[in-house]
């Protein structure tokens, strides 16, 4: 094989070559098992659009804060509704894209979306200061990048930070029975429906969510769907991937007539996150559209 060969002709030292071949092994793993949907999301996610840390919010203040969300947990950016409007019965997570925590977009679409549901939105540094950076997009060897993501953005990693995401809430003024619902961009609308799988990745979450929105996710594939337990709403962008494979899936459960999608056909993956740019009129347009859709279904399944 090629490892062998590498080693043999003696262009990669042994430390070398056990590298290359635990990052083929995972790569080769996670290629057996993904569907065309799940191809096709993975390519467009490594290809689509050019991400910044501002676009087109330079002039943007974030209006949450940053704390930690305990001791030994991740920071949280926590965007608040104004203190006369804010419910206390319900919350939104937010998972961000590859891009992670800092992305001036994905904040000022967290400060929104707070502002329109009154709810608290809590997006928790799930990579811990090291996402994948801007300067390595595209990424040049695609394996590398799978590889990272299965580290960094593990469903442990993602589970305990939703755990701890949720006690921080719970020790700040919401509820003791508050509802939850979950968004997520790109990488972040896997993990979106990953958490509204009650019987298989969120069984030993300690909660439930109610409802999960996936915003351009990427990822995503039939099985996803065949695990969800609660109403999703789906919302790729023009160059992602035909939702129908998990529309066929949902339609079958009896929350399937509850789940809702919509297609920004004008905008490209990313379009709300890293690689959306607010001073392209029509991207603004999705954005705030994709906000509003956000919002009703929320208000269909989490009290206020």
């Amino acid at each position: 094989n090629c490892i062998l060969f590498f080693f043999q002709i003696g262009l990669t030292s042994s430390s070398s070559v056990l590298r290359i071949a635990a990052v083929y092994r995972s790569f080769t793993s996670f290629l057996k098992n993904m569907s065309s949907m799940e191809e096709q999301g993975i390519k467009v996610c490594c290809t689509s659009g050019t991400p910044t840390a501002t676009g087109g919010c330079e002039n943007y203040t974030p209006l949450g804060t940053v704390a930690c969300l305990s001791t030994s947990g991740p920071r949280g950016y926590l965007a608040m509704p104004l203190a006369t409007q804010v419910t206390n019965k319900s919350a939104i997570l937010l998972v961000y894209d590859i891009f992670g925590f800092d992305i001036v977009q994905t904040r000022r679409f967290a400060d929104l979306l707070a502002e329109k549901t009154r709810m608290r939105v809590l997006m928790p540094d799930f990579f811990r200061g090291q996402p994948w950076l801007l300067q390595n997009f595209p990424p040049k060897d695609r394996s590398d990048f799978i590889n990272w993501v299965e580290q960094a953005g593990s469903w442990d990693i993602i589970s305990q930070d939703l755990k701890c995401a949720r006690e921080y809430l719970l020790t700040n003024g919401l509820d003791a029975t508050a509802s939850f619902g979950i968004i997520g961009f790109c990488w972040g609308g896997k993990q979106a429906i990953r958490a509204c799988s009650g019987q298989s990745h969120a069984r030993h979450l300690g909660f439930s969510f109610k409802a999960g929105v996936s915003l351009h996710g990427a990822f995503l594939g039939p099985d996803d769907a065949e695990h969800a337990t609660v109403p999703m709403l789906f919302m790729p962008a023009g160059d992602d991937p035909a939702i129908d494979p998990l529309k066929a899936v949902l339609d079958k459960k009896p929350f399937g007539h509850q789940c809702a999608y919509h297609r920004f056909d004008t905008e490209t993956h990313g379009f709300a996150a890293a690689r959306g740019d607010w001073n392209v009129p029509h991207t603004r347009q999705a954005i705030e559209k994709a906000l509003t859709l956000t919002t009703e279904f929320f208000n269909k399944f989490l009290p206020l």
